[in-house]
């Protein structure tokens, strides 16, 4: 592939992604909810303890918090539940970029120039991947060092340990951008295949469904996920979304899209 063409169309794709104001809405908005919500949640639950048998299972689990008070024990499991947050963040932006790049443009009509012009369909789409994921990650990014910083700035060293932990930081910048990708991949290979920005969306929405299960398990107790469990996930989720982003230029068919897609 061509360094220069996928710098051409990833600066394309970031002045598009700017005009757009829903897109720069869901890019912005959510992250600045998400950082403060958790804190104050925190706050509600911290005056307040766990029952006996979820408490002593949480101790099991989590041996670095045995020291913790019950009230603090429950403070850092509460916080521990809005992880899923700062993955869900890298999932469903870069698939709002990634849909409306390929649908939005074919309804606005300015995708047709560029697939006509001599460009790789790998470069293509590695350009729009790259423009998709990045600004998920970063959002997800910022809002977790904002989120991290007024932790430690309300409720002490403590509860900043929690979220400062190889778990969070593993979950935050490994899983985090690998979910991104799987979330871009999975946009692509539905965008290509369907007209509605919004079906692409409900479609590529699948990829949260395994967060949504770690939550659950967390939620309930069962199982509160380390360090090595999200790093075994982040290698899987990267597995699978560099065979689908394989498929995805496969079946992103040009003259199907060129000549159809009316």
């Amino acid at each position: 592939m061509r360094s220069r063409i996928i710098n051409t169309v990833l600066r394309r794709e970031f002045a598009e992604t700017v005009r757009n104001r829903l897109l720069m809405s869901t890019i912005l908005i959510p992250p600045l909810v998400l950082t403060v919500v958790p804190l104050v949640v925190a706050g509600l639950v911290n005056t307040h303890t766990l029952p006996p048998e979820l408490a002593a299972s949480v101790r099991a689990q989590r041996p670095e918090w045995a020291g913790f008070t019950d009230s603090e024990l429950a403070g850092a499991y509460t916080v521990q539940q809005f992880l899923a947050f700062f993955l869900l963040m890298p999932a469903y932006i870069p698939l709002s970029i990634a849909t409306f790049s390929i649908i939005g443009e074919k309804q606005a009509r300015s995708l047709e120039p560029v697939l006509a012009a001599p460009i790789r369909t790998s470069e293509l789409l590695a350009g729009k991947a790259v423009a998709a994921l990045v600004p998920g990650v970063l959002a997800g990014w910022l809002a977790y060092f904002i989120f991290a910083a007024l932790a430690s700035a309300l409720y002490g060293s403590k509860l900043v340990g929690v979220v400062t932990d190889s778990s969070w930081l593993a979950g935050v910048f490994v899983l985090g951008p690998a979910v991104g990708l799987a979330s871009v991949v999975l946009g692509v290979i539905t965008s290509s295949r369907v007209n509605d920005p919004r079906v692409a969306q409900q479609i590529g929405g699948v990829v949260i469904v395994p967060i949504i299960a770690i939550t659950l398990l967390q939620a309930s107790g069962t199982l509160l996920v380390g360090a090595t469990g999200y790093l075994i996930l982040a290698g899987a989720v990267l597995v699978i979304a560099l065979v689908g982003l394989r498929i995805g230029i496969r079946l992103f068919d040009r003259e199907a899209i060129l000549t159809r897609w009316r």
